[in-house]
């Protein structure tokens, strides 16, 4: 019995080879044409990696030398920042920013606005995107309500960190058409709304007495200034804040805040960091 035993498992395992031999001459060279494959994937992904955070590291180089030029001269560092921009990606999406800033600064509002405007209909990560928008409609409050409603689109619905800014800005835009009634009602609920950064509800509470003031009849307009009554209760200066309009429609003279620090000094989030 032991003998037999022997040579049956001696049959069993001739027959195992040969099963294992038939499988590797039928399946053998697609087996090895896969292994090579994966090898020149793994390292043709490691490359391309590799490849992209060097590109990444050269272009935030550019940029920061850029930034610095901008500071020297204008006209030689916004030709820097094009540079930049055209290779695209979060670094060139902030360069498009920085752009829009100095224009907006050297009180070239249109072409501030058309440049804010490239960044949120861009593929930037998405806080640069909604940061753009903010800046765009802040800037498009001298051209009316539509036009801020246009460039916020749906950023003041949106459960993020920029949404109570933009319904900020729509109640100021609100403010400038003289519609007193929906001004007072987006600034009452933005000032009761416990989850909104401190400093715009302080704003939005100072904002809701002075529209209520203006639909009791009182004059709040003439030559007084938004920015005037902002630094009247001691707001902020950010990017965002409405102080930077004017109740007259005037072009905004300092739109051109740092682009990384967020849409204002209340607002924690680094916008250019990727989602």
């Amino acid at each position: 019995m032991a003998n037999e035993d022997s040579v049956l498992r001696e049959v069993d395992e001739a027959l195992d080879e040969e099963r294992q031999w038939a499988f590797f001459q039928k399946n053998g060279p697609a087996l090895i044409v896969g292994a090579a494959l994966l090898v020149v994937g793994v390292a043709g992904w490691q490359f391309w990696s590799h490849m992209k955070t060097q590109q990444a590291e050269e272009q935030a180089l550019e940029l920061s030398a850029a930034v610095d030029l901008l500071a020297e001269d204008p006209v030689a560092g916004r030709a820097a920042l094009d540079k930049v921009a055209e290779e695209g990606g979060g670094y060139g999406a902030l360069a498009t920013l920085r752009q829009a800033n100095s224009y907006a600064a050297g009180g070239e509002r249109l072409k501030a606005v058309e440049l804010y405007r490239e960044v949120a209909n861009g593929d930037a990560p998405r806080r640069l995107r909604e940061f753009a928008q903010l800046r765009a409609a802040l800037l498009s409050l001298n051209d009316g309500r539509d036009a801020v409603m246009s460039d916020l689109g749906g950023l003041a619905e949106e459960d993020g960190p920029y949404s109570y800014h933009a319904r900020e800005i729509l109640g100021v835009a609100a403010l400038n058409e003289k519609d007193y009634e929906s001004a007072v009602v987006a600034f009452n609920e933005l000032a009761l709304d416990m989850s909104a950064p401190e400093g715009v509800r302080e704003r939005a509470t100072e904002f809701a007495q002075l529209a209520e003031e203006a639909k009791a009849g009182v004059n709040i307009f003439g030559e007084t200034r938004l920015e005037d009554v902002m630094s009247s209760v001691g707001a902020d200066d950010g990017a965002s804040a409405p102080a930077e309009t004017t109740a007259t429609g005037d072009a905004p003279e300092d739109a051109a805040e740092d682009s990384e620090s967020g849409a204002a000094a209340d607002d924690p989030d680094d916008p250019s960091h990727e989602e």
